[in-house]
């Protein structure tokens, strides 16, 4: 049995151990009262799920700081965990990055964010994905070259799959991952969210249980599409300005300043999106309790307002009563052990609600607009420009 192969039978271990640990429905069990809105929790209503992601994995102090504040809030006893996307070029170095042949004809040495740079920048990377890996964190794919595959076909992706799998387990690496298999890799994030049907093909042959390349409403609860679990970014509303982003840094970026520096306004637009994430998580907290996806990148677009908001909505709501901020492999965990009827009541939020309370957490602070859903061609896509260059 190839590591591959072994990769369901770790999904279904997992699930079964989450089952034991979380009651035969999966769900929240009983317990006391809560301090949030007075009422017990119960077997019925479901954990509301946050999950914080990032695509990319060049900067490498950004992998030594992500990894430190993951550090502080566990420590601070408001459990959470990262899931990285990572693209393989960042793994190649630039003297030998004609080992990649980019899919779609578009031939070898090409990238759309350049390369790992040397050999010795390559191996601290490595290092930093092996440590936040013994830390339980997440490692998931976001391909290679970082280029729109929403017009390939099932051929270039399976190319991209398989020089992924060679660039970070096979005769292609320059230094292994020792703490990550190649049957850990689960997840997948299209480059520039550019999908094609040729991908959701490729997907199941592959292994993998999630994709997250889609958007969807702020409320939509995962579905399994072909064999693979579809995690929906949230189509959102910007609180203060009303203009159409997704739940990831970049697109408020472009929406918020044009995909131009601005870091001067840095204040307002931290300002905006920790109220976005805000209003997002309260309406699924106190509503049907869809999971809530968060997506960044290794940037600091702006000043860091983005960073430092995902920062700050991290320490808000990691820790609350029935909130569990993990990985998107242990989110696919919970949604395997739900009967098909309890996924169609959790969509339809057919369970006791946690009470919202009134003050500053109430309903008003939510404007009515933030829960119009445009068509996914209105939102903006994780674009080249969304990533780190590796200079070449």
């Amino acid at each position: 049995m190839n590591s591959r192969s072994l990769k369901l039978a770790a999904i279904s271990l997992l699930a079964l151990t989450a089952a034991l640990g979380a009651g035969t429905t999966g769900c929240a069990t009983e317990q006391a009262d809560d301090s949030e809105g007075g009422s017990a929790v119960t077997d019925k209503r479901p954990p509301q799920f946050v999950v914080l992601a990032f695509d990319g994995s060049y900067n490498l102090e950004f992998w030594k700081e992500s990894r430190a504040f993951a550090k502080e809030l566990n420590a601070a006893g408001k459990p959470m965990k990262f899931t990285y996307f990572m693209s393989g070029v960042y793994f190649v170095p630039n003297a030998k990055k004609s080992i990649y042949v980019a899919p779609h004809g578009l031939g070898a040495g090409k990238s759309a964010i350049g390369f790992g740079g040397t050999e010795d920048e390559i191996k601290t990377r490595v290092e930093q994905v092996d440590l936040a890996a013994a830390e339980g964190h997440e490692m998931a794919s976001h391909a290679n070259g970082h280029f729109d595959g929403s017009t390939w076909s099932k051929a270039d992706w399976d190319s991209e799959f398989a020089q992924f799998n060679q660039i970070f387990f096979g005769n292609k690496s320059v230094k292994p991952l020792s703490a990550v298999k190649e049957a850990d890799i689960v997840g997948f994030r299209a480059p520039q969210l550019g999908h094609s049907p040729g991908l959701f093909q490729t997907l199941p042959e592959q292994n993998y249980t999630y994709d997250t390349s889609k958007s969807g409403a702020a409320n939509y609860w995962p579905e399994k599409i072909n064999g693979v679990w579809n995690m929906a970014l949230a189509q959102l509303k910007i609180v203060g300005s009303g203009k159409n982003t997704l739940s990831m840094d970049y697109n408020f970026y472009v929406a918020q300043s044009k995909g131009n520096p601005d870091a001067a306004n840095a204040a307002k637009y931290q300002k905006e999106m920790i109220d976005t994430y805000r209003a997002y998580f309260k309406n699924n907290y106190y509503g049907n309790r869809a999971p809530v996806h968060i997506g960044h990148h290794f940037s600091k677009w702006n000043g860091g307002a983005y960073w430092n908001a995902m920062k700050d909505f991290a320490k808000e709501v990691c820790g609350k009563p029935e909130v569990k901020c993990v990985t998107y492999k242990e989110l696919v965990t919970f949604m395997e052990g739900l009967t098909p009827a309890q996924r169609r009541d959790f969509q339809a939020g057919d369970f006791p609600k946690l009470p919202r309370p009134t003050g500053n957490d109430s309903a008003r602070d939510v404007p009515a607009s933030f829960f119009d859903t445009p068509g996914e061609g209105d939102f903006v896509g994780d674009e080249e420009g969304a990533h780190e260059h590796g200079a070449e």
